[in-house]
């Protein structure tokens, strides 16, 4: 029984009853709303509690590095950066001062700046050199070509220029042609050198003057270019490499076969990536005593002959395997690796001694050192890699202690770098295919005139006069310049 008193029933109206009803239905709705977001919100924090815990047993069971492995060194706060230049205490290292002073001027003051006294003449003098970089000039030739009228034949002939001032009708001389021809082989464009040109020479050309100009130079060293092949299949040592060039946008690339014995380098673009351009350049069948130097691409697995592959290349895939990894299955060989590292190192240095019984023997010794090291089976997938190519081409490893060359292939990529690093980034390779040859003959010419000290002038200039051979092939360093 209720203890209320007074209880009255409750009435509603129809409207009012309705409105009460409105109001239950919208509550219920936002509560099955709150119920259902908070329900999903539990599922993502368990979701994302699973996954951090997950992640922590994954760290915990990833194998640790071996104590030899050293971290990064981090770099020091700003604050704390080292000074630049020579320690505290050193001699200062100045840049020498030039050869040739061209002007001197006398910098005097008459008069005190503070109390205005005269201060007479100087008692002495400091020097201050100052080097101003002068534009380039034109100078301008006018050649009065005289006509002749022959008495015998009644013609009337005309004089000619000498064939080494100036090519056939063009206004600019041949030393413009092999300036022009240096530029373009540093990375400039016809562009670039066309603005050049105009702002620091005062000439006005076009970019198809320019083609031209590049053109006659390289139609000038085309029986020189054919020279230089010849001359590398006579040299006891030829390093090779290739990279990616562009002709036209089409994918080719730009070989280079480089013979430091024979002071000659020679440079070919091909669409080609395979063991036919080397064969086309050096023969199916090179000379027996010939080591080619080349690195581990498949293309050179084709080739006949000695081959020497670079212990460079190794060296660095064994550094980069012990950076890191990505999970504990793909975890590396370290002692394997570091092993094989000490290897590269060691038959690096041996391979730069004078010939003799104690470099025979140490290739000995690395020799046996190499075998055990195969014996044993790896781990890591960059050091089974590493394995693999040693025990199939172990013929093509020791080249360098049997016949005396390189035990990389350092020059054939020092070759292609200048032409990686600006040429091509520049002017994104060739526009025809003609370009590309003409970029390869004067690679070939101008690579081969700086193994020998000659410069792209002094070799046109011996071209003009006549010689077939402007080069200087044959074994020792290049004559001083």
């Amino acid at each position: 029984m209720s203890k209320r008193r007074n209880v009255r029933p409750v009435t509603f109206t129809a409207d009012e009853w309705r409105q009460h009803q409105t109001e239950d239905d919208e509550l219920r709705r936002q509560n099955h709303l709150l119920r259902t977001s908070l329900t999903d919100l539990h599922e993502k924090v368990r979701e994302l509690e699973t996954r951090l815990a997950t992640q922590e047993l994954e760290k915990d069971r990833r194998p640790p590095p071996p104590s030899w492995a050293k971290a990064n060194v981090e770099k020091p706060p700003e604050g704390e950066a080292k000074k630049r230049g020579a320690k505290f205490g050193h001699a200062a290292h100045h840049r020498p001062p030039p050869p040739i002073v061209h002007e001197t001027v006398d910098v005097t003051t008459p008069e005190c700046p503070e109390c205005g006294e005269d201060l007479g003449e100087p008692f002495a003098f400091d020097d201050h050199l100052v080097e101003a970089i002068i534009p380039g000039h034109v100078r301008v030739t006018r050649y009065r070509i005289g006509r002749y009228r022959c008495r015998t034949c009644k013609r009337v002939r005309r004089a000619r220029l000498a064939p080494d001032i100036v090519p056939g009708t063009s206004r600019f001389s041949w030393g413009t042609h092999f300036l022009v021809g240096y530029w373009s082989l540093k990375g400039m464009t016809n562009s670039m050198i066309r603005d050049l040109l105009l702002s620091d020479y005062g000439l006005t050309l076009s970019v198809g003057v320019v083609d031209k100009i590049l053109r006659r130079s390289a139609e000038l060293f085309a029986p020189a270019y054919e020279l230089l092949r010849l001359a590398l299949k006579a040299g006891k040592q030829v390093n090779v490499d290739w990279t990616g060039w562009r002709v036209d946008g089409i994918n080719h690339h730009l070989w280079d076969f480089i013979s430091p014995d024979v002071k000659a380098a020679f440079f070919t673009v091909a669409r080609s990536a395979g063991h036919k351009v080397p064969e086309r350049v050096l023969g199916k069948r090179r000379p027996k005593a010939q080591v080619l130097n080349c690195d581990g691409a498949t293309a050179f697995n084709a080739l006949r002959g000695r081959k020497e592959r670079c212990w460079v290349h190794f060296l660095r895939k064994a550094k980069d395997a012990q950076k890191g990894w990505e999970g504990p299955s793909d975890a590396p060989d370290w002692r394997g690796l570091r092993v094989a590292e000490k290897i590269c190192r060691r038959v690096l240095e041996v391979a730069k001694w004078p010939e003799g019984a104690e470099k025979i023997s140490e290739a000995r010794r690395l020799k046996a050192w190499t075998r055990r090291w195969l014996r044993v089976e790896r781990d890591g997938p960059e050091a089974r890699a590493l394995r693999k190519f040693w025990t199939k081409h172990w013929g093509e490893l020791w080249w360098w202690a049997e016949a005396g060359v390189d035990a990389h292939n350092n020059i054939a990529e020092q070759g292609l770098r200048p032409h990686i690093a600006v040429k091509r980034k520049l002017s994104w390779g060739s526009r025809t295919n003609k370009g590309a040859d003409r970029t390869a003959l004067l690679a070939s010419v101008i690579q081969t005139g700086k193994m020998q000290g000659l410069s792209l002038r002094e070799l046109g200039t011996k071209v003009l006069q006549g010689q077939t051979n402007p080069f200087q092939f044959g074994a020792g360093p290049p004559a001083p310049a």
